[in-house]
């Protein structure tokens, strides 16, 4: 690897650089990736948990008036199934042949995002008058995603896990990859580690 010295400039030019150029880029990537977070009940003992099913009604419960896409709930069912599958834990069709049984719960609000932009560098031309200031206004949407898993015996909620992501036209048309990512960072913390 190349030291900043090998690109012949002086120390704190490179960290400038480094400053204005490497670090946005870093964080901005870092702000776009949702993070998974849970809670659990410290009482439940996980280890016997080994086989789920869905919630036998109303698995897909949505905190939002706006319209579904009929297809979000089969998607985060594949999803989902096919995480925890892939981690050792086996599906069962019937709820009551189940350790435990998943629901899910989804929301979403609308956002604004407000930029000033107040240096000389950017002026703005408005009808021939040249502004030393701008600012930029962006509508979006947030969205959560909510895993609940109970006991199939007692009912009683064991274990949930959230996520909050920005919802893109993109990921409405194409629901697959931004359920797959919400699921794995949710899902990365079951069983959680006592």
């Amino acid at each position: 690897m190349q030291t900043p010295s090998s690109f012949n400039l002086r120390p704190p030019v490179a960290a400038l650089v480094a400053v204005l150029f490497v670090a946005p880029l870093l964080l901005s990537a870092c702000a776009s990736a949702p993070v998974g977070y849970s809670d659990f009940d410290i009482e439940t003992d996980f280890s016997g948990y080994r086989s789920f099913a869905w919630v036998p009604s109303n698995t897909l419960v949505a905190a939002t008036p706006d319209p579904l896409n009929p297809a979000l709930e089969p998607t985060l069912k594949t999803e989902v199934r096919a995480y925890l599958t892939g981690r050792g834990f086996r599906y069962v069709e019937n709820p009551a042949d189940a350790d435990f049984v998943i629901g899910f719960q989804v929301g979403s609000t609308p956002t604004v995002r407000t930029t000033a932009f107040t240096d000389n560098y950017r002026q703005v031309r408005i009808i021939g008058t040249s502004r030393t200031a701008e600012v930029v206004s962006q509508t979006g949407e947030e969205g959560g995603l909510i895993i609940d898993i109970f006991d199939a015996d007692s009912g009683q909620k064991k274990w949930m896990g959230w996520s909050l992501t920005e919802i893109t036209m993109a990921d409405r048309m194409n629901l697959t990859p931004l359920a797959r990512q919400l699921a794995d960072v949710i899902l990365q913390h079951f069983p959680p580690e006592i």
